[in-house]
């Protein structure tokens, strides 16, 4: 049974609890060419080490012994394309062996997608973290081990596989992150508690690719901006609660679209500032701009000015960012180098253009919803009531949308799960049956593609609505899996 995914990475409980660490000469033993493992006869004759000839060995109801894997981990682009292959003939859910590898690879193997690992190598050699040592203890594999499980719990696998100093292991990280972007993508929740940028590889994280993608296909800027500016980012997030950004409020005199460039996500407009991963990511800060990340700011930048128009456009950004200049230049943008909050407060009291903070909200609130969910909103007679953040927005007399807090999602009620079964968006299948708890993925018949781990879903039989609730799984899973918790239910319709 599936119990957690981040990306190929998993954990599950059944006939086997992964990811798990084998002992050589207690779960698994190789007396002259049979395989022992778990106290069973593997009648099929395996090479030890394996040979690149034979395919994938079925050892167990949902176990896959992958035998080739020392020899393919000479062409890691192979290694990867061989991988991801299988995965697609056999399915993502079942569990992969990976027998023989180097301990320290271990976590980058466990991203991969392989759930059983074991000690053999280290029986034959010794090793630490940056490789073989000549002497010491045979508790390598055991600690990585630890370490991954660790890691992946915690949400930060992929941290650990990118301060892995070796060769192999960012060669094979690369070659997902470049050619498997989507595959990975889908199993990728839409949220996680912190998202830590701590090399260059950080840029080509699925959850960064993810965040630059959905602007480029689904976001809106509200209807009340007509004026633009540029600001630098901050390490406390979300940035309007940071003592640069609160201080610079004071000087902006006109209402302005706060759009905030920054790295690894390059654009953030300011009604997206609390959603994943932009008030979770952290990264170093040295005052350096790598190539990388300017091009990678700069395209944004272009594509952002090319898709909308502004009446005016105001930068406000530090020395460090002058790799913009020639765009701002292009596009005519008013730029502010430096720290120079007078000349701000100059600039933008030259406007002259007000909206009541009432109307901004609910035109935030509007480009929100149709960022998360992909189709357009029309709040022009919406009410908002509370205070921001604890709000709901209501239409006439009914509640269209919570908020949550923490994740800086709009939270579906009855009347917005009937607008998103009818425009097919989000929406789980379920058998005929009206759900009294939790809805499991033994009740399921089909799921919206689109759907992400801590998505909001509507949960419908046919075409009639029977609750709605939070994704526990990726709509892969929800369809495939067989059994686990797929949605958390919120709020339900009464048979």
């Amino acid at each position: 049974m599936l119990i957690k995914r981040f990306g190929f990475a998993k954990s599950t409980e059944g006939e086997i609890s992964t990811p798990t660490l084998l002992i050589t000469g207690k779960d698994i033993k190789f007396e002259e060419r049979k395989f022992i493992f778990r106290d069973r006869n593997i009648e099929v004759e395996i090479n030890y080490p394996p040979s690149i000839e034979q395919r994938e060995i079925k050892i167990g109801e949902n176990i896959y012994l992958i035998p080739n894997i020392s020899t393919l981990l000479k062409n890691t682009r192979e290694l990867v394309d061989y991988t991801i292959n299988i995965r697609r003939r056999l399915g993502f859910d079942k569990l992969f062996y990976a027998p023989g590898i180097p301990p320290h690879l271990i976590p980058i193997f466990f991203y991969l997608g392989y759930d059983i690992f074991d000690n053999s190598r280290e029986m034959l050699d010794n090793y630490s973290l940056i490789g073989k040592v000549n002497d010491g203890e045979r508790e390598f594999s055991s600690l990585i081990m630890r370490e991954t499980i660790r890691a992946f719990n915690k949400g930060r696998l992929r941290e650990l596989v990118e301060s892995i100093a070796d060769n192999k292991a960012k060669e094979i990280l690369r070659h997902l992150d470049l050619e498997y972007y989507e595959e990975q993508e889908k199993f990728w929740p839409i949220w996680n508690k912190e998202l830590n940028a701590i090399t260059l590889d950080s840029l080509f994280r699925p959850d960064v690719r993810r965040w630059m993608q959905r602007l480029m296909e689904r976001y809106e800027k509200p209807k009340y901006a007509r004026y633009l500016l540029f600001l630098p980012c901050s390490a406390k997030k979300p940035y309007s609660i940071s003592k640069s950004h609160r201080e610079m409020k004071r000087y902006i005199k006109s209402t302005m679209h706060e759009v905030i460039l920054t790295s690894p996500l390059a654009l953030v407009p300011r009604e997206l500032e609390a959603f994943y991963p932009a008030q979770n990511y952290d990264i170093p800060v040295v005052g350096h701009w790598y190539e990388e990340e300017k091009k990678m700011i700069r395209d944004m930048v272009v594509w952002y000015l090319e898709k909308f128009s502004y009446d005016g456009i105001i930068s406000y950004l530090p020395e460090s960012m002058r790799f913009l200049e020639d765009v701002f230049k292009e596009y005519g943008v008013e730029a502010i180098w430096g720290n120079d909050l007078e000349k701000l407060g100059r600039v933008t009291r030259k406007i002259d253009y007000h909206v009541s903070r009432v109307e901004v909200l609910k035109d935030n609130i509007e480009s929100l919803a149709t960022y998360q969910f992909g189709i357009p909103w029309d709040l022009r007679d919406a009410r908002i009531k509370g205070r921001y953040p604890r709000i709901e927005v209501w239409m006439k007399n009914t509640r269209l949308f919570g908020y949550n807090i923490e994740k800086g999602m709009l939270t579906l009620t009855e009347k917005s799960s009937q607008i998103l079964l009818s425009k097919g968006k989000y929406v789980v299948r379920i058998d005929d049956f009206y759900p009294e708890g939790d809805v499991f993925a033994a009740g399921i018949l089909d799921a919206s593609s689109e759907i992400r781990e801590g998505d909001e879903v509507v949960i419908a039989h046919g075409n009639e609505l029977r609750a709605w609730g939070t994704a526990r799984m990726c709509s892969y899973d929800m369809v495939h899996q067989k059994r686990g918790k797929a949605i958390k239910v919120r709020g339900k319709l009464k048979h």
